[in-house]
């Protein structure tokens, strides 16, 4: 599924350049353009993976004359330069994306003002799904908590749907948020990449029984609300003293032959499954308050026995108590990992997001 990618703010920034990296090390490209939108010069010149002319700085008109917080020069801000926000983006969005999506960290001002304006904007211009990817800072983040409130409400209504990232699930208060935010990146990078670039193969033995293609991952989000990704791998290179697994597949039948018997590759697919679902979500969240879902089961062909596919997707259709649960696999020849992905999708009155509106009140 190619895609547009727009950053806004520092946060957005970097996760676009995070983006730009993960794109870099897959066989396929999702990236169809990206482009980022910031206030501070300083935060654009350290960008390392975005062109110099997809970097956008925005503010020229000064910060509203007597308005006096952050939030409120802002949106004086986006009130001057909308128009020329919006243009500095139209470049980057090709005919080739099937979606565009919004970056921003919504604890800062730039982020939750610009980020959901921006969105309504590319929505009423654009004929494809304009998805939100909103960062939650940490419950020990000092930022205004009117900010992620307001912006997770915006984007309610301005976004297809919301795909969020809640530092909180990510770190605790010993640690400060600026000495990890270098790897919160590269993973929420590394979860959208494998999220896009499921089904975007390049060679024929790429191609799996069924293929995972933008038709799949907009159906799953056309439920709207919030949605969380679930992630996890097994190495299929080591079995302990038993040697590789891989081996011990090929040693049945002769060198020249891979094959993997189906009990083995079910308890594998259903390992990884459970580690993916049960893990360390995007966001956190009760898993049957999704109203729809997608997985995705990637690995060497050998191992993607369809048997093991469907048990894996009865077993996460019972957790998310949901038929609306769509299923691929993913084949990679030659790889060395099974991978999961699970997309969760139409979530709606979560724990964290009712906390982060009860700040308010």
């Amino acid at each position: 599924m190619r895609v547009v990618a727009i950053g806004v703010g520092g946060a957005g920034g970097r996760i676009v350049d995070a983006l730009h990296e993960d794109d870099s090390t897959r066989e396929a490209s999702y990236l169809a353009g990206g482009s980022v939108l910031e206030t501070d010069r300083g935060a654009l010149a350290a960008l390392d993976a975005v062109s110099e002319e997809d970097r956008h700085h925005f503010g020229h008109s000064g910060f509203g004359g007597d308005a006096d917080s952050p939030r409120e020069r802002i949106e004086a801000l986006a009130e001057d330069d909308h128009v020329e926000m919006r243009r500095a983006v139209d470049s980057a969005i090709t005919s080739d994306a099937a979606a565009i999506i919004v970056i921003a960290g919504v604890g800062g001002a730039t982020g939750s003002v610009i980020a959901p304006k921006l969105t309504d904007a590319l929505q009423r211009i654009y004929d494809r799904p304009v998805y939100a990817v909103s960062v939650l800072p940490a419950t020990h983040e000092e930022v205004p908590p009117e900010n992620p409130a307001r912006a997770i409400a915006a984007f309610e209504s301005a976004a297809n749907a919301q795909l969020v990232f809640d530092n909180d699930a990510w770190v605790d208060d010993r640690n400060d948020v600026e000495d990890v935010t270098d790897g919160l990146n590269a993973e929420l990078a590394m979860r959208l990449g494998a999220l896009f670039s499921a089904g975007e193969a390049v060679t024929a033995e790429s191609v799996g029984q069924r293929v995972v293609d933008a038709s799949e991952v907009i159906s799953t989000l056309d439920e709207g609300g919030l949605a969380t990704i679930g992630f996890a791998r097994q190495p299929l290179g080591t079995d302990g003293d038993d040697g590789s697994l891989l081996d011990r597949a090929r040693e049945l039948v002769g060198m020249d032959e891979t094959t993997v018997d189906e009990v083995e590759s079910i308890k594998a697919v259903e390992t990884t499954l459970r580690q993916a679902t049960n893990g360390r979500l995007t966001f956190d969240c009760p898993r049957d308050a999704a109203r729809s879902g997608l997985l995705v089961v990637s690995g060497p062909p050998e191992w993607l026995h369809q048997t093991a596919v469907s048990d894996g997707q009865s077993w996460l259709a019972d957790e998310i108590g949901s038929v609306q649960l769509r299923t691929g696999d993913n084949p990679m020849p030659g790889g060395d990992e099974l991978t999961i992905l699970v997309l969760l999708g139409g979530i709606r009155g979560a724990p964290r997001i009712k906390e982060i509106q009860a700040a308010t009140d």
